[in-house]
């Protein structure tokens, strides 16, 4: 399963759909950038924003 974090703009609903179309499973993990978010360490820091490696 992919851990996608997300925030519902129009370029992250493209990543949703190809992960749709494509029957991939994935877990929506809510990131505000209005608070920005994406700029706290500990998620900067966080493994999880390696990509998964499907094989």
């Amino acid at each position: 399963m992919i851990d996608l974090y997300y925030w519902p703009t129009p370029n992250a609903h493209k990543i949703t759909l190809f992960l749709e179309e494509a029957g991939l499973l994935y877990n929506l993990i809510p990131i505000d950038i209005n608070r920005g978010e994406q700029f706290d360490p500990n998620f900067l820091q966080s493994e999880s924003l390696l990509l998964d490696n499907i094989r």
